[in-house]
């Protein structure tokens, strides 16, 4: 979605010099122009069948694509989608305006780029024999345990034998081709698999793929990645270093990255069963597995015990701000929360621990707390189950030694009846900045630019009601997303709105999608988000909908309620005109603002007493 820019006749300009629609894209020179903003190169190699076009011109001009004539809107942006034929594609942008005074005489600009779209792949030669690269598996380094399933696949010649060896396993193992439909659509793609067994080991191997005509004509190929399989070197203990280390679900990803169980603590410690590429694969209790990321573990000797341990005493104590629930244990095991809201609770489960918890001693200073029981799930999952006498706003688990410690936030106290928001303290991040430019205008508008001229608009209107604001950026200064999770996460904010624009993909039709989303991941913050897509509405935004589970980075925090504002979509040419506008943005920020103080007011307390 972030590209770079290609303009014609475009002078350099300074985005900040004011806060207005016209600082946000290129400015528009007196004559004729043409700026393509989409595709960004002049040569472009894609796979797809539509490929996406944005550009601009002056607003009087008109504008053809492949000599098809296009709309230009009032910004002189006009949009579409190029239908892309197999081989060669030429995509012809031009743009005419009448001289003044000229008799009807015509300037004209054009700009052609060339998209290839290579050929789709093919079916393999019946005849002559081969075995191909592609989709070939395994496609990853993998490390394997006893009664670990092996799955083998190679593309080739249809119609024939097909077997595979596994050096130093066993040899000969059959392999069957699978059907068309089963094939994605393709002959000749030959499937498998092994069952390993408890007296198996090869280290470092290349599965060898054999396809057979006959005794005389055979085709062999070995795997590109290599396996190791290790019954006897496994499970392995693994203890999780680095700044917010973390455990995913499973093993697939789109472009936020693979769906995540959920955060932990350094010095946490895990089983480890096996890897696939650059994941261990985690045992967490005998129905769940998880997957860590290589870089957040350091593998201990492999003489280290596996991590159990007996869950001890429960103990509900709390102070003006948090209801503190802990737990006793005799090691830093792994863990995973999720959210209830009817009735509002908090489920934490503990990984490896039995439970031996004889004792729950509720303190009267635990205000929010209604009740914490625990239930045994299996013989190695402990289940803390915590109602709450309040809706959600948000909580930390972390380890003091070996305590486990739950951090639950009570609401906010309404101090002040001039203004709800008086003395909270509200974090607003403006999305992507510095390089990461986010999506793209038809005009060249930058989201970046966007995104900070609302969260300015916004800071200024909550510090005029009394709020305390912490901008996770500036216009100069642009902090990785996990930096500002960080920082999030230990700043104190009692909520969070992210702010962006949306943008379709590049197959998209760009006239397809337009309007305001909200995105939401733990269930309790959903109210948050349905708050501000109303409020969003209200301005006559159009209805694009409320999103659960994202798994942007911010979304996933759980230390505050949080929202992610895609506020319209740079995208379609009249969203964009709307963005481009200082005094719409300005409007989105006080609809914001106003969301946040229909949720304080909601979901608060109004006694001033912060309990």
């Amino acid at each position: 979605m972030i590209r770079p820019l290609i303009f014609l006749l475009v002078p350099a300009l300074n985005l900040f010099a004011q806060n207005t629609g016209e600082q946000v894209r290129p400015p528009m020179p007196d004559t004729l122009f043409l700026r393509v903003q989409i595709p960004a190169q002049d040569t472009v190699r894609t796979p797809l069948s539509h490929l996406r076009f944005a550009a601009c011109t002056r607003p009087e001009a008109s504008a053809f694509v492949n000599d098809v004539p296009t709309k230009v809107y009032a910004s002189g942006a006009f949009v579409g989608r190029a239908d892309l034929n197999v081989g060669v594609n030429k995509l012809r942008f031009t743009v005419k305006l009448n001289r003044e005074n000229s008799g009807g005489a015509m300037d004209s600009l054009s700009k052609e780029l060339v998209i290839i779209r290579p050929e789709p792949m093919k079916n393999s030669p019946h005849d002559t024999l081969v075995i191909e690269e592609a989709l070939m598996k395994p496609s990853q380094e993998m490390w394997l345990g006893a009664g670990d399933e092996l799955q083998v696949q190679f593309k080739g010649s249809p119609g024939w034998e097909a077997y595979f060896d596994i050096p130093r396993v066993e040899s000969g193992i059959p392999m069957h081709e699978l059907s068309q439909k089963e094939g994605q659509g393709f002959l000749g793609i030959y499937a498998g698999s092994y069952r390993v067994k408890p007296t198996d080991y090869a280290q470092d191997v290349q599965i060898v793929f054999h396809l057979k005509k006959s005794f005389w004509s055979s085709e062999k190929a070995v795997s590109k990645t290599r396996i190791s399989i290790i019954p006897k070197d496994l499970p392995r203990v693994a203890e999780l270093i680095g700044d917010r280390p973390y455990l995913n679900a499973g093993l697939g990803t789109d472009r936020l990255g693979a769906s995540k169980l959920g955060f932990l603590q350094p010095g946490v410690r895990v089983e480890v069963t096996g890897k696939t590429g650059s994941l261990y694969r985690v045992r967490l209790s005998e129905v769940m597995e998880a997957w860590l990321p290589e870089e957040y573990a350091k593998l201990l000797p492999p003489s280290t015990e596996v991590p159990r341990s007996l869950a001890g005493a429960i103990t509900e104590t709390g102070n003006g701000t948090y209801d503190l629930i802990t737990l006793a244990l005799s090691d830093k095991l792994a863990y995973s929360s999720e959210q209830s809201v009817d009735p509002p609770a908090l489920a934490v489960d503990i990984y490896g621990a039995t439970s031996n918890t004889n004792w729950i001693l509720h303190n009267q200073s635990a205000k929010g707390i209604e009740r914490v029981t625990w239930t045994q799930v299996a013989s190695d999952q402990y289940r803390m189950l915590i109602t709450l006498r309040h809706p959600h706003w948000g909580y930390d688990i972390d380890y003091v030694g070996s305590l486990l410690r739950i951090r639950m936030r009570r609401p906010p106290a309404i101090a002040s009846d001039d203004s709800v928001l008086r003395g909270m303290l509200i974090a607003v991040d403006a999305g992507h900045g510095g390089d990461s430019k986010g999506a793209v205008g038809a005009t060249g508008a930058l989201e970046r630019d966007i995104n900070i001229f609302i969260a300015r608009h916004l800071e200024d209107i909550l510090r005029a009601q009394g709020a305390k604001v912490l901008m996770t950026r500036s216009e100069e200064d642009a902090p990785s997303t996990s930096d500002r999770a960080e920082l999030l996460s230990h700043s104190g904010a009692q909520v969070l709105v992210s702010i962006h624009c949306n943008s379709t993909g590049d197959a998209a039709d760009p006239l397809g999608a337009r309007g305001v989303s909200t995105y939401y991941r733990p269930i309790g913050f959903k109210p948050l988000a349905d708050i501000m897509f109303d409020k969003m509405v209200d301005i006559g935004l159009k209805q694009f909908g409320v999103v659960g589970s994202f798994n942007f980075l911010l979304n996933s925090l759980t230390q505050m309620p949080n929202v992610l504002v895609e506020t319209a979509f740079l995208s379609h040419p009249e969203d964009e005109m709307l963005l481009l506008d200082d005094g719409f943005r300005e409007k989105i920020a006080k609809q914001l603002a106003s969301g946040l103080e229909e949720y304080v007011k909601n979901f608060s307390n109004s006694s001033g007493s912060g309990e």
